[in-house]
This record gives C-alpha cells, structure tokens and sequence, in this order.
C-alpha cells in the first residue's frame, strides 16, 4: 500500500467519523434549543436527515465537489436517490431512538452514541459510494 492510498483512506476515515460528529452535534444543539414534545421529536428527525443528507453529498463528492469547471463521470457521485437514502436513514434513525416515537428510554449519551454510529455508517457508506463511482470512471 503506497503513501498516498494510506493517506486516502485516513481521509475517508476522519470523514465518515466527522459525519457521525455531526449527527451528534445536530441532536445535541436542537434539544438545546426547544423543548421535547411531538412536533419537536418529529422535526429533530427531519433535521437529523438534513444534515446526513447533507454530508452524504460532502462526503460522496469528495474533492470533486470544489471542481465544479471539470465535467467527468465520476464528477457527481452521489445522485437524487442516494442523498434521498441518506436522508431517510437519518430520518429513520432518529424515529427509531425519539421518545415520543419508541418505547426505549435511553438517556441522552445513549441517544447520541446511537446517533454517532449512525452518522459514521453513512459517512462510510458514501465513501463507498464515492470510490465505487470512480472505480467505473
């Protein structure tokens, strides 16, 4: 494994992880600032698949996101029914753990451990996403 691929994959990495970061960090500020009810539960799970959807495209584009000017076919990786997937996924798991949504009590760390893992499982999916566009460039 040369330099550069070890390089690329430490990238790869701190990108999935920074996904899950900011899932974390999405829960964590909306709670901050409104109160837990229904509706709330119901837009934080909306939001939560914003931003994964979000950082799909981030993550998936990679470098060629800023390389608007070069028009290749690995130039978009990520397409319509990806970032939809994304966003559903942050959706679903944000349901799947909200009190209003779910009969489970875990506590808010075990809520924002759960929604880490989430967030650094999209971010690897769309790593993979990323490399399996560019592979079939």
């Amino acid at each position: 494994m040369t330099p550069r691929r070890v390089a690329a994959v430490v990238v790869d990495l701190a990108l999935a992880l920074a996904l899950g970061a900011a899932a974390r960090l999405a829960h964590v500020y909306w709670y901050r600032a409104f109160e837990t009810s229904v509706a709330v539960d119901l837009g934080g799970s909306v939001a939560l698949g914003v931003v994964l959807a979000a950082g799909h495209v981030l993550v998936a584009s990679g470098d060629r996101g800023l390389a608007a000017t070069e028009r290749r076919p690995d130039s978009r990786a990520w397409g319509p029914r990806s970032v939809v997937g994304a966003g559903a996924a942050g959706v679903a798991l944000h349901v799947s753990i909200a009190p209003a949504f779910t009969p489970f009590s875990l506590g808010p760390p075990g809520v924002n451990a759960v929604l880490a893992a989430g967030g650094v499982a999209v971010g690897l999916w769309s790593v993979a996403v990323r490399r399996a566009a560019r592979s079939s460039a």
